[in-house]
This record gives C-alpha cells, structure tokens and sequence, in this order.
C-alpha cells in the first residue's frame, strides 16, 4: 500500500511539473517537432498515467514496468535535449525571452529530471522486491 502511495506521488508531481515545464515551452515560443510531440505525450504524460492506473489493479507489476520504462525513456529524451544536443530546447541555448520564462524553464527542466530518476530508481526497486518475494515465496 505505501509503495501505491509514493508512486501516485511521483507520478502526479511529475504530470505537474511536466506542465510546468510546458507552460515554459510556450512562454519561450520553443516548438517541439511533431515527433517529439508525439513522444513527449505518449511516454511523459500518457504511459506514466496509465501505469498508476495501473499500479492500483490486480496488474500492478505491468504498471510498475510501465512506469519504469517510462520514466527511463523521457529522463534519456530529457537529458539529451535539455542538456547535450544544442537547440533552443537547451538550457544554454534558449531563445529571447523575460528572465522569469527563462528560470521558469532552466528549473522545470532540472525538477523533471530528478523526478524521473527518483521515478525510476524507485519504481525499479519495487520490482526488485516484488521479484525476490516471488523467489522466495517458490523456495
């Protein structure tokens, strides 16, 4: 139960902090191709919603994959581009705008990021352990 519990936490500060970050997008005039769109929604917003659904059913273990592959996925996707590949989507690369959009955007970024480690560095630890009672359980 208490795992359920940090999990619905993660997933919905992180669906909030990811429209933080997207208002930022928006304040900044930062477009995103259509690929990325599609990516951004299925795998940062979508697939981390219908793993919590998920995690409260009898299919709990699918949802903490889900979660897991996820929050792996859009951390690589955020990393890369909010850090490495130089475009206006990098922290030291963005377009004109007021220093709030610009703070707003550079933090948004950095929250989403821990949150996706925390995400999955949790998620995965909970799949260790329903793994190793299952072990166990058989012995």
């Amino acid at each position: 139960m208490v795992q359920r519990i940090i999990i619905t936490g993660l997933v919905i500060v992180h669906l909030v902090a990811s429209i933080w970050h997207g208002d930022a997008h928006t304040r900044l005039a930062i477009a995103l191709s259509p690929e990325k769109n599609i990516f951004v929604y299925i795998v940062i917003l979508i697939a981390p919603l219908v793993a919590l659904i998920l995690v409260w059913t009898r299919y709990s273990t699918i949802g903490l994959w889900v979660l897991v592959l996820s929050m792996v996925g859009a951390l690589l996707f955020g990393a890369y581009h909010h850090y490495v590949m130089i475009s206006p989507d990098n922290i030291g690369h963005l377009p004109e705008g007021t220093p709030e959009a610009h703070t707003q955007f550079i933090s948004s970024a950095a929250v989403i990021a821990l949150l996706e480690l925390a995400a999955a560095l949790y998620t995965a630890f909970c799949l260790r352990s329903r793994y190793a009672k299952s072990r166990v359980q058989r012995t």
